[in-house]
């Protein structure tokens, strides 16, 4: 509620009516000359300094007695003065009744400094030009700033008009495109001449126009700050390719909408390579089911098989021909071939499905164990099998066990009649203490360099069956089994000498890192 003046009460007596006080020349002069944050000062008509203020001196760097009665073109620069600047700034301010720039100044020591400068003409009570007032601001720091801020959005525009895996342009409110750069002309094939004032739509395909996409995609923008999509968009032409586009709002100091920054990959390679393994897993995810139903319906008429052969072996073996004898072994070997290949093929699939259980294994203690197992093979070959103190790593000890198995059964099969087989396992020296480096190396067939990565593709072999058993498994598997640890395997081999691999695994390993093949 507001209350009468006259009501309030009176704590102290009215003070007399103030008297206004009146700035004769004197006093206006004072408050002119300690002004420092301003060069205020006059010039006669003709441009020569007629008085100088605190201000002037700071920023010009004279005393008053070092200016007053020189002509105000000092403070110009030599180009300006040349170009007869200072004589156009007095006749500009006469005619239109004021003069206002921005430009280069210098101080008595010849620095320049950036000033903003306004000139008012000064007149008498007839109106008679008797001078200028001249008043000058200090703002190099403002224009470092802002030059600064100009070369900062200079170098993005040069940036953004030279990137061309992405195309990036800008869009008005109502989606007409106002920029172009290198990257959105290499996609879509439009010269910047081409496509400015054109609506952005231009690009979508017949079906995202019918269904309004363009006009959802502004409108989301618009609402949410940004909008994401991947989808089908068109070249100059009429091509098509898959993009990865993202619109975001753009507004300006006040936080008004002023139009849309637009960003467009071309992510055809990268969907066409995401359809390609998700076929690649479907058709894995489908030999994996073959296999297991193969593996169930083939195992016991396999067996059968083999029994009933070995059954007319024996039961007719004095009645058969040494023909019909050969034609009854190869029914058991091929047989036999096709149970080891179903077998393989069994533990191949085991190996890519199953899960990894990482803990510590003892390498060395694998190895003897593995090689308990082939005792008699290993006496039947004359095999000398040497195991070096191995490390322990964390992985999965059955699928580690089956890599040496594999390797010391393939060095006995591919071990040379002249001379006895030695196999040596061993630790070999990594600079990286978080992986260790195993060697399997054998004296026998070893193979020819060109084979060194061409064995561990599935069913690759390097003699015929009939020649040495086996179907071409065995290294794929060893290879599934150190990618799955997060390591590698590589072999060299060297004809008539010898072979060797070499296995790069985790020292300590985390689930998180193994790599799921």
């Amino acid at each position: 509620m507001n209350t009468p003046l006259q009501a309030l009460p009176q704590l102290c007596p009215p003070d007399p009516p103030r008297i206004p006080l009146v700035m004769d020349e004197s006093l206006y002069q004072r408050l002119v000359e300690n002004v420092s944050d301003y060069a205020i000062y006059l010039i006669d008509p003709d441009g020569y300094v007629c008085s100088w203020n605190r201000g002037a001196e700071r920023f010009k760097g004279y005393r008053a007695e070092e200016i007053i009665g020189h002509h105000f073109s000092v403070f110009y620069t030599d180009e300006d003065r040349a170009a007869g600047m200072p004589a156009h700034v007095l006749r500009l301010a006469h005619e239109r009744g004021r003069f206002e720039d921005r430009a280069w100044r210098v101080r008595k020591d010849g620095h320049r400094f950036r000033a903003h400068v306004v000139l008012d003409p000064v007149r008498d009570d007839d109106g008679t030009l008797i001078g200028f007032a001249k008043i000058t601001r200090d703002i190099s720091e403002t224009y470092q700033q802002e030059q600064a801020l100009r070369a900062s959005e200079r170098r993005f525009r040069l940036l953004v008009s030279s990137v061309t895996d992405y195309a990036i342009y800008m869009l008005d409110l109502e989606g007409h495109i106002s920029s172009w750069n290198a990257g959105a002309e290499r996609f879509k094939n439009y010269r910047a001449a081409e496509v400015i004032g054109r609506h952005f739509s231009l690009f979508y395909t017949p079906a995202d126009l019918a269904s309004g996409r363009p006009a959802l995609a502004l409108r989301t923008a618009l609402s949410e700050g940004r909008f994401e999509d991947t989808g089908w968009r068109r070249r100059k032409g009429g091509a098509t390719f898959w993009a990865h586009v993202v619109i975001d709002l753009i507004r300006d100091e006040d936080g008004t909408p002023i139009g849309f920054a637009k960003i467009t990959r071309d992510i055809s390679e990268r969907r066409a390579a995401d359809l390609r393994l998700r076929d690649l897993s479907r058709t894995n995810e489908e030999l994996e089911q073959f296999v297991q139903v193969a593996s169930h319906d083939l195992r016991e008429p396999l067996r059968k098989v083999l029994a009933f052969a070995d059954l007319l072996e024996f039961d007719l073996a004095e009645a058969l021909s040494k023909e019909h004898r050969g034609y009854l072994n190869s029914i058991a070997g091929s047989a036999r071939r096709m149970q080891e290949l179903l077998e393989s093929l069994l533990r191949l699939t085991q190996v890519t499905s199953a899960g990894c259980s990482f803990v510590p294994t003892d390498l060395k203690q694998i190895c003897e164990d593995v090689c308990a197992d082939l005792d008699v093979a290993i006496r039947e070959a004359e095999a000398q099998i040497d195991i070096q103190p191995l490390p322990v790593v964390e992985g999965d000890s059955a699928q580690l066990r089956q890599v040496f198995q594999n390797l010391i059964e393939n060095a006995l099969k591919y071990r040379l009649a002249s001379r006895p087989l030695q196999v040596r396992i061993c630790e070999v020296e990594n600079p990286d203490p978080t992986l260790v480096t195993l060697k399997v190396e054998d004296n026998g067939m070893g193979f020819m360099p060109e084979y060194n990565e061409r064995i561990f593709g599935l069913f690759q072999r390097l003699h015929t069956r009939d020649r040495i058993a086996g179907a071409g498994v065995g290294l794929a598997i060893c290879r599934k089994i150190c990618q799955r640890h997060g390591g590698t395997i590589t072999a060299e081999g060297i004809p008539e000498q010898g072979s060797q691999f070499w296995i790069v695994l985790r020292r300590g390993h985390r689930e998180t890192e193994a790599i799921h093949v």
